[in-house]
């Protein structure tokens, strides 16, 4: 039965005369104006039929539907071969109703260019923190420049990543002209926009940046994760997509942003020939490779198209794109290879690393594998990971093959398919293309507190993960002494009663010479998944200044959590009782 609006004076596409303006090649007729559809499915894995169509980061899981944007030829295509779909109006209005604030849309995000002079700026601002590693090029810069079909010069980019660490605490990587050689702190890795038109992850990640940097000495766990962590950022997988996103906004066009998903190469064999002709991008069809589809674990599998104008896109070979490569040979140098090649091969249970991928939109935590509903062989700290950090940003946590649809070549399949991190992708908000407001006012509160917690299980995720929280620090002094107060909490653990907990000052637990001392439930016994706690320090061997007190709680399972802390300032003459209270998220 065919449910399709065919009109294209219906109410049904409503919103979306700007976009079929700005997505249409001259001669546009009815066959190609675009549609926002729902595509029903009766299994997931039926899904692998549609990796010609840009599915969106939607899946209906009660109602059995994705989402997607298509031609009207498309659309008939798949009613004619059995497929039920509907139009989503709704859908349509809620992704592109900002086109008609023209390029009101990038005024306030960050163009190619800003970005990267502001990550130029941070290494100025915080000398001894940061480093900017040039890592690769992108396709065009690779190839002394581009030029779209439109006539348009695109002159490529450097590829840059960020270091966040304090340099003066051993154990930093070493980099040199180029090279690095990978150092003892435990990594975190985070990477946004991959795909070009998710524009509000790049701003994502430079926030995480700041918060680490703008924190360093004032947040005690700013700091501790920068004084004893490597945090690498690279907020921009995609810089040539992201400039084919803005040149959509340039006077030459009609003032929309582009919504390039892949990268600028249209010359796989490099037979100086277009491999696609459809210009300008439009939401369903565009040039470019998709590099979520490139990585070289998984590649070909479902979920990738051979079509050069398709969205998905995978490319001529695993790894044929420079960003993909290049970005494959930065991690391979910062993380170990933890795990061996075979499939059903799990990682070891100290395997050390983190990796988190920012994506739009849907509102998810997802964990590999992406290119089968089979689990992988450590789903069950995979899900533990992801079900912690889903906590914190309020989204759902899931496998991604059987709870999007399936991919294959997907960065974080590779991630951990090849070293055996732990590796998530974020699927960050409701919309490709938010108002700008929509990052400060939701987008970054509901993800701050994930990304702070996936680094600290950065050293040991798949064992820390299984631990309780401390949270609530309170820290007071009184003569000599230092009071301090927490909650150590396992609800999000498997709300094991509480066993121990811990507080040492200045080491952390982990490092030589750390010397913890225990804290005692308030209530006088250890019999809850959630219990207040108090320990005293004699301070009266602490030098003058600033001090840092570290938290730590353990379950009656024997599992260690993820350390907290707490800055404290040590007064060399203390009169009376001076209190110090200072709270944190767990």
């Amino acid at each position: 039965m065919l449910i399709l609006a065919l009109c294209l004076g219906s109410s049904i596409l409503v919103g979306w005369s700007n976009l079929a303006a700005q997505s249409q090649t001259p001669g546009n007729n009815l066959a190609q104006t675009p549609l926002v559809i729902r595509v029903y499915y009766k299994n997931i894995d039926d899904l692998t039929e549609l990796q010609s169509l840009d599915i969106w980061e939607y899946n209906n899981l009660s109602e059995k539907y994705i989402l997607a944007a298509a031609s009207y030829t498309q659309a008939r295509a798949l009613v004619e071969n059995g497929w039920r779909v509907v139009t989503d109006p709704a859908a349509a209005t809620r992704q592109f109703s900002n086109n008609s604030r023209s390029t009101d849309l990038l005024a306030d995000y960050r163009t190619v260019a800003e970005l990267y002079s502001d990550l130029e700026t941070l290494i100025q601002n915080h000398p001894g923190l940061v480093e900017l590693v040039e890592y690769g090029e992108s396709h065009c810069l690779s190839h002394g420049g581009c030029t779209t079909l439109g006539g348009d010069l695109l002159p490529g980019f450097p590829l840059r990543a960020l270091r966040v660490t304090n340099e003066a605490i051993p154990g930093s990587s070493l980099i040199d002209d180029g090279s690095i050689i990978r150092g003892g702190k435990p990594v975190f890795f985070l990477i946004a926009n991959i795909h070009a038109r998710e524009i509000a992850t790049p701003e994502i990640a430079m926030r995480f940046i700041d918060y680490l940097l703008e924190g360093y000495g004032v947040d005690a766990d700013a700091t501790w994760l920068v004084d004893h962590h490597e945090i690498w950022v690279v907020p921009l997988v995609n810089p040539d997509g992201h400039w084919l996103v803005e040149l959509g906004t340039s006077e030459n066009y009609n003032g929309y942003p582009f919504f390039q998903r892949k990268n600028a190469n249209n010359d796989i064999d490099g037979n100086e020939t277009p491999d696609c002709l459809v210009w300008p991008p439009t939401t369903f069809s565009q040039y470019g490779i998709d590099l979520n589809r490139n990585h070289s674990f998984g590649w070909g599998g479902p979920g990738a198209s051979t079509s050069p104008c398709d969205m998905t896109f995978r490319g001529s070979a695993a790894a044929s794109e420079s960003e993909v490569a290049a970005l494959e040979n930065l991690i391979r140098a910062l993380l170990p290879d933890q795990r061996e090649p075979t499939r059903d091969a799990p990682a070891p249970d100290d395997t050390t690393g983190i990796f988190i991928t920012l994506h739009s939109y849907s509102n998810l935590v997802l964990w590999p594998w992406g290119d089968t509903s089979a689990p992988a062989p450590n789903m069950t700290g995979l899900k533990a990971i992801g079900d912690r950090l889903a906590a914190f940003n309020g989204y759902q946590s899931c496998q991604s093959g059987p709870c999007l649809y399936p991919t294959s070549g997907a960065s974080d399949d590779w991630v951990y398919g090849e070293l055996g991190v732990p590796a998530y992708t974020f699927e960050i908000g409701d919309m490709f293309m938010p108002p700008y407001s929509e990052i400060d006012r939701k987008l970054w509160p509901e993800n701050r507190g994930a990304l702070i917690h996936a680094a600290k299980l950065a050293r040991t995720p798949y064992m820390t993960v299984h631990g309780p929280d401390a949270m609530n620090l309170v820290a007071a002094s009184t003569g000599n002494s230092i009071i301090i107060r927490a909650v150590i909490d396992d609800d999000l653990s498997g709300s094991n009663p509480i066993a121990a907990a811990v507080v040492g000052i200045d080491v952390p637990p982990w490092e030589t010479g750390a010397e913890m001392m225990p804290m005692e439930p308030d209530d006088g016994s250890w019999s809850s998944s959630r219990e207040p706690v108090s320990g005293v320090i004699n301070a009266g061997a602490l030098t003058t200044g600033r001090h840092i007190l570290y938290v730590q709680g353990q379950d009656s399972e024997g599992h260690w959590g993820p350390v907290s802390a707490i800055f404290f300032d040590h007064l060399a003459t203390i009169v009376g009782q001076a209190f110090f209270p200072i709270s944190i998220s767990p």
